[in-house]
């Protein structure tokens, strides 16, 4: 009996599934989970996936057994069983699948296929995504006894695939976080490389003139290495640092200077240049970009400039983000290929305010102003918008641009950058629902949730903390949340921090569970169950996640449950001594009545035949045809009689006779059978073949009896155009979810019809007169009242004129 509310295993679970963020760890956890909850043997759970190369595939994994149970079977079909999980139509509760009107109606027609896990119970339940409703994959539970799901398991399931779509979202977004991030550092590689390769020595400083960055060009041409030119401030390179402090303040100003100067090298020699600075934003804060180069080599130098100017163009021809530039009154002067490749037309088509005409009209005059409104003031650009792209899809995108200056100190315009932010938006708004959701279930839980930084002390607490512990949020700041809600025994004595097993999560990096007692703030003590969780990045413990549930109700109820279930098996224990001893009673009485009946109708019969094999002895030569024949049959029919009346003792006997069970081996126990059948076996020449039989837990003479009886029966009912032959053998088998064996007992008799089946272990039944076969028709119902007796199956099937086969199964 589960003693947590559907919502609180939910969140659990939610809580388990949630911990992780790798694809195939989230959907393990979630078949893991799903299983255990549902109550099934085993679960499964298919999903699909696009590669890195696009394709769609499905995977699985499984859970309460081992994977290779399943890998040899092909993937799950279309059909009428699991449609309406594939399809994401609905859950799927049924109590035995195999009962279902539409099961095995799909080609080859036989439901499971053969070694497959047996399922009666079924359990599938859709995993679809809470954003944009596709389906992806499905949870499928089983378990090999029929109506083990219940409404409460449907919910719970329903629960968990709901949680395990947002877990499954979230750890695709965290896939392509971690591509786009790659892609983000390999383009900052490539910028690296492009500007390491730039012939023109390059060198970035800070607003203090401080170098920050510089290619090996600079490098070679001032005489430092990397290491030593990091770091250094830029005035060193000028005999007078007051022109750099001029140059400087005219760059930061967003105006770009050039000109021609000498520059001091680390070995004090000068060298005249030809330089040229502007500014731009590096790192989030104002740098300068100074790129010089000799000037004796600037006529040398023409054709590296256009080498330059050509992969300068390549560069912003290929920037995954827009790039645009204005002039002084605010048109559209510039714009790239890149702009060109999301909504069509040519470059010139979007020049002056042409482009606007690819975004949303309903953004358009928004995005209008706000440039205006930045290019009169001259400050920075910013702002959202939608446009249509080529393809007809709308995508979100970011824009901002800053102004620059002229040669001349004269405003020249803007110039900035368009990047797609669809990606980062959808990702934005999905992790702002995930957080929505999140705040929704610690706000409305009746889980008490506390959370404590790496000093112990409570940063948060739910609404559900604060009114279990009495206590307000800004009420326990002060100090360790253990000295306001967990400092002293119920006798009074103090508890020290380092005894207690929640303050032991975060330093032992460790989850810490069990059954504490707290202290309200009113001062009154109540029990409560916790679970402490580390929170730790990068190795190192920052804090801890305390969940706890106020138990004093449990508790009261568990106690008087206790004390009800002790009266209840008192008067049980008391109910069943007197059921007991009355049914024993009775069964005596009965034993004994059988005992005596058996004994009082054999007698009469015996005397009839005894009187009547006399009476043909004495006449054997005087008698007619006619009497002999009737005087017979008088003795055939006493014989049988006593046959008849000693076969209904053994029956009525099993059922009251105290088992005692043990170790078996078949074995020996059909060898022992054989050795007393061994005439009328001499005389069929019948041969009896014996393979794999196993050892199981049965009350020998039984079997011995069961064995007895299928032999004799073989014998009797041998085929008269062949030697009779019997081929008993054993093989592991399952029964009610169980660990079992089977005996498959077959011969090569005369057989019998399919529709006699079930009818041969009926008492008195006979498949043939008694003039054809002697018999009482009691044979069979004794090998089956023993085989039920033991908890096992037998089942027979036959054809006429071919053999009978007798299928056993029993636990192990």
């Amino acid at each position: 009996m589960r003693t947590k509310t559907v919502f609180e295993l939910l969140y659990e679970a939610s809580k388990a599934i949630t911990s992780e963020i790798e694809l195939q760890n989230v959907v393990q956890k979630v078949t893991d989970i799903g299983t255990e909850l549902a109550g099934a043997q085993f679960g499964a759970f298919f999903y699909n996936v696009i590669n890195q190369k696009g394709e769609s595939l499905v995977l699985y994994t499984i859970s309460g057994v081992a994977k290779e149970a399943f890998s040899k079977f092909p993937m799950p079909r279309n059909t009428k069983i699991f449609e309406p999980t594939f399809a994401a139509t609905g859950t799927v509760r049924y109590d035995d699948v195999t009962q279902q009107p539409h099961y095995g109606k799909n080609p080859p027609h036989q439901g499971m296929p053969r070694g497959h896990l047996p399922v009666r119970s079924y359990l599938a339940v859709p995993v679809v995504s809470p954003f944009t409703k596709e389906a992806i994959g499905g949870l499928f539970f089983g378990h090999p006894e029929p109506g083990r799901f219940t409404e409460e398991s449907e919910k719970l399931v329903e629960g968990i695939a709901v949680q395990a779509a947002i877990a499954i979202t979230n750890a695709r977004l965290f896939e392509e976080k971690i591509h786009n991030e790659t892609r983000l550092k390999e383009q900052r590689e490539q910028y690296k490389s492009i500007f390491n390769a730039i012939t023109d020595s390059a060198i970035i400083y800070d607003e203090d003139g401080t170098i920050v960055e510089a290619n090996p060009t600079a490098c070679q041409l001032y005489g430092y290495n990397y290491e030593e030119l990091i770091g250094l401030n830029a005035s060193l390179f000028f005999r007078n640092p007051g022109d750099f402090q001029a140059l400087k303040e005219i760059a930061l100003s967003g105006r770009e200077y050039a000109g021609v100067h000498d520059r001091i090298r680390k070995d004090g020699s000068l060298i005249s240049v030809e330089y040229k600075g502007l500014r731009f934003i590096f790192k989030d804060s104002p740098h300068v970009l100074s790129v010089s180069r000799e000037a004796a080599l600037q006529r040398q130098t023409k054709e590296a400039l256009q080498k330059d100017e050509s992969l300068a163009h390549i560069i912003t021809s290929t920037s995954p983000v827009t790039l645009w530039m204005t002039d002084s009154g605010g048109q559209t002067i510039y714009i790239n290929q890149t702009w060109v490749d999301w909504v069509g037309g040519s470059r010139e088509s979007h020049l002056e305010n042409r482009w606007l005409n690819a975004v949303l009209p309903e953004d358009r005059e928004r995005v209008a102003s706000a440039f205006d409104k930045a290019f009169l003031n001259r400050r920075l650009f910013s702002t959202e918008f939608r446009i249509h792209r080529k393809n007809g899809e709308i995508r979100w995108c970011f824009s901002n641009g800053s102004p620059y200056y002229k040669e001349d100190g004269s405003f020249g315009g803007y110039a900035g950058s368009i990047s797609d932010t669809t990606d980062r938006k959808a990702a934005e708004q999905k992790l702002a629902s995930q957080n929505t959701l999140i705040n929704t279930i610690t706000n409305n839980t009746q889980q008490a949730l506390f959370l404590m930084n790496d000093q112990q002390v409570c940063t948060y607490m739910n609404p559900a903390a604060e009114q279990m512990s009495g206590f307000k949020m800004e009420e326990v700041r002060d100090k360790p949340l253990h000295y306001y809600v967990h400092h002293t025994h119920p006798d009074g004595s103090h508890f020290p921090i380092e005894d207690c097993l929640i303050d032991r999560a975060l330093p032992t990096k460790a989850q810490t569970k069990g059954e504490e007692v707290f202290v309200h703030k009113d001062g009154h003590f109540y029990p409560v169950a916790f679970t402490a969780s580390p929170i730790v990045e990068n190795g190192v413990p920052i804090g801890t996640v305390i969940e706890v549930r106020d138990t004093t109700e449990e508790k009261r109820i568990e106690e008087a449950l206790r004390n009800k279930e002790k009266q209840a098996m008192q008067m049980l224990e008391e109910k069943v001594k007197e059921r007991t001893q009355a049914l024993e009673k009775t069964n005596f009485e009965l034993l004994r009545f059988t005992s005596i009946a058996s004994h009082d109708l054999k007698e009469p019969a015996r005397k009839i035949s005894i009187f009547s094999k006399m009476l043909q002895d004495r006449l054997d030569n005087n008698l007619d045809e006619i009497s002999d024949r009737h005087l017979h049959k008088i003795i055939q029919s006493s014989d049988r009689m006593v046959l008849l009346i000693d076969d209904l003792l053994t029956l009525s006997r099993l059922s009251n006779t105290q088992r005692q069970v043990e170790k078996v081996d078949l074995n020996q126990v059909i060898n022992e059978v054989i050795n007393s059948l061994e005439i009328p076996i001499q005389e069929q020449n019948a041969q009896i073949k014996l393979e794999n039989l196993p050892v199981v837990t049965c009350v020998a003479i039984q079997m011995e009896q069961v064995f007895q009886n299928l032999i004799s029966n073989s014998l009797k009912f041998s085929h008269k155009q062949r030697s009779a032959f019997i081929h008993i053998s054993g093989e592991d088998s399952w029964l009610n979810g169980k660990e079992a064996v089977t005996i498959l007992y077959r011969d090569n008799g005369i057989g019998f019809r399919s529709d006699q089946a079930e009818k041969i272990f009926d008492i008195f039944y006979r498949l043939h007169n008694k003039e054809e076969f002697e018999g009482t028709g009691i044979g069979l119902a004794i090998v089956k009242k023993i085989i039920d007796t033991h908890q096992g199956t037998i089942r027979a099937e036959g054809k006429v004129g071919e053999g009978a086969c007798f299928e056993i199964t029993l636990p192990k």
